[in-house]
């Protein structure tokens, strides 16, 4: 299936979360391979809204409050190295907006 549009990217996602080192659940250094920094990160959102419109969503999970969907699929970095990435969105009962929650290597 397709994920439901509208997609939603909080930028703060990127900017502030996906894109900057942490001590614990560091993705920065996994996307830096393909050449993602912060510097580029609407390339990455660019990127990351084509895999979601293109690729296939698998059912993750569903609660009360609405239903997760990941995508595996790859990206292209700027430096023109594929990477291959699994993608969280999550679709609110309440609102008809699909939202990116996060991304991650998937397990091989």
């Amino acid at each position: 299936m397709k994920l439901e549009p509208p997609l939603q990217f909080a930028e703060r996602k990127l900017t502030h979360y996906l894109l900057v080192f942490r001590d614990k659940d560091d993705k920065s250094n996994y996307l830096r391979l393909a050449g993602y920094t912060s510097e580029n990160w609407r390339l990455l959102k660019q990127d990351l809204l084509t895999l979601a419109h293109l690729g296939e969503a698998n059912p993750e999970s569903e609660d009360a409050y609405g239903s997760s969907y990941s995508i595996v699929g790859e990206l292209k970095g700027p430096n023109g190295r594929l990477l291959r990435v699994k993608t969280i969105w999550k679709r609110d009962i309440d609102e008809e907006i699909t939202k990116f929650i996060t991304l991650y290597p998937p397990k091989q």
